[in-house]
């Protein structure tokens, strides 16, 4: 493809996205997939240049947003391509108007005016624009960094790396050499003894060690977390919001496929696509099961498993603002009500998580969030409730049994809770406490 129509491309996916944004539709993600699905014909390198366009404007979407309103121009996925053109490559702008096929369509003399009138710095601009974060957690993000924001939301507005983990069963340092085979830019991660990160862009999803079930894609935070919680061979372990099951194949390979792992999870799509990862993995010891979104039936089927389970994992839904690297148009989604609406599903979610849990065994509770309203606020209303009969442990005296590495100082603002950060620790932004129940 052209650069011209590389432009245009990129202007029908940005399109898409802010409808998307609009409506509580498809994420960026998905969109793209969807895009490149239906157009099969485009290329390997076509794709990874439109995709780096997309998401750079994405990144960087409040700021645009300020300077195209600032020229009194209409928001659209144009004028945010303008926008990005104008501050980082105006000399593509001349291929507005190219004659080859598929290239964006001429500037308009409005335009061409607008343009001009865009304020080139961020003087004055409004925190949504300076630094990408939307009004609705304004004061929760600076409650969590104070005087760090900008560092912090400077390293959430850049690109993610590439995180893997060794498989644990049947892990060699044989490994670790063909994992850099792979790619030489992989190093070992920091914190996590079976990790490896690089920068480069990469699919490894057809590579010999991923196939084998010897490599899995998992950012280093929820590899920690899953080390955290500390499930020994022969336990009973609960994962009530399974997900795509990252954190229960780790657990497994770590529990050495003796106890039993329950991933639960509302959607039958999601555990149907777990079930592959597991065989790959060599997992012999987790149950999948559909669990009813709410009412008498999910009572009924958690019912059974009450005071049963050593360890529950409660790895949250939540607004996955740690994840904005990944992500970068969730930010625009959120108000306060859907923020508030995932702080009540959390609490929600400890209350029956607690009741599965045995005398002495643990709740571990999770997000990929950095807000305090869905993080140290939901872990103090828990505390509150329970009349004395849970405890939030340590976080760095378990990090001390499971890992060999040293604890790292956290972010959260309760000492005994773990919260990771893009700009301290380079992972995504990720939340863990553990309670512990005490016997009666």
């Amino acid at each position: 493809m052209r650069p011209a129509a590389r432009i245009q491309a990129a202007i029908d996916i940005l399109d898409l996205v802010e409808e998307g944004i609009a409506s509580e539709g498809l994420p960026a993600d998905a969109v793209v997939a969807s895009y490149y699905r239906s157009r099969r014909y485009i290329g390997s390198k076509d794709r990874r240049a439109i995709s780096e366009l997309v998401y750079t404007v994405l990144r960087r979407r409040g700021r645009h947003i300020w300077r195209i309103g600032a020229a009194w121009l209409d928001c659209t996925a144009r004028t945010l391509m303008l926008s990005y053109l104008a501050l980082n490559d105006r000399d593509s702008l001349a291929l507005f108007g190219d004659e080859a096929p598929h290239s964006p369509a001429a500037l308009t003399t409005e335009e061409t005016s607008a343009l001009d009138a865009m304020p080139d710095s961020l003087v004055g601009a409004p925190m949504s624009a300076a630094l990408e974060v939307p009004a609705c957690v304004e004061k929760m993000l600076q409650r969590r960094f104070a005087d760090k924001l900008a560092d912090a939301m400077s390293a959430l507005n850049e690109g993610a790396s590439l995180d893997l983990r060794c498989n644990p069963l049947g892990y060699s340092i044989d490994i670790n050499n063909r994992i850099k085979e792979i790619d030489q830019n992989f190093k070992k991660t920091i914190f996590s003894p079976i990790g490896f990160r690089s920068k480069s862009k990469l699919n490894i999803t057809a590579n010999p060690l991923y196939r084998d079930g010897s490599v899995e894609i998992q950012d280093e935070s929820a590899q920690v977390a899953s080390y955290l919680v500390d499930a020994k061979p022969g336990m009973n372990v609960i994962d009530l919001c399974a997900g795509g099951g990252g954190k229960s194949l780790m657990v497994s390979a770590l529990m050495e496929n003796r106890g039993q792992v329950y991933a639960f999870d509302i959607s039958s799509k999601r555990l149907s696509a777990m079930k592959p990862r597991i065989q790959r993995a060599g997992c012999r010891n987790i149950q999948c099961r559909v669990l009813p979104e709410g009412g008498s039936a999910r009572q009924k089927l958690l019912a059974d498993f009450h005071g049963k389970a050593d360890r529950v994992i409660i790895d949250a839904p939540c607004t996955g603002s740690g994840t904005w690297r990944r992500n970068p148009d969730q930010r625009w989604r959120l108000t306060t009500s859907i923020i508030e609406g995932y702080a009540a599903l959390q609490s929600s979610l400890l209350e029956e998580g607690s009741a599965l849990v045995n005398d002495g065994g643990r709740l571990v509770y999770m997000t990929c969030s950095l807000l305090p309203d869905e993080n140290e606020a939901v872990v103090d209303q828990f505390l509150a409730s329970t009349s004395g009969r849970w405890r939030l442990l340590d976080y760095a005296s378990v990090w001390q049994q499971v890992l060999p590495s040293a604890s790292p100082k956290t972010a959260s603002l309760n000492p005994k809770c773990l919260q990771l950060v893009p700009h301290k620790h380079q992972t995504d932004g990720f939340f863990v406490a553990i309670f512990e129940k005490a016997p009666l």
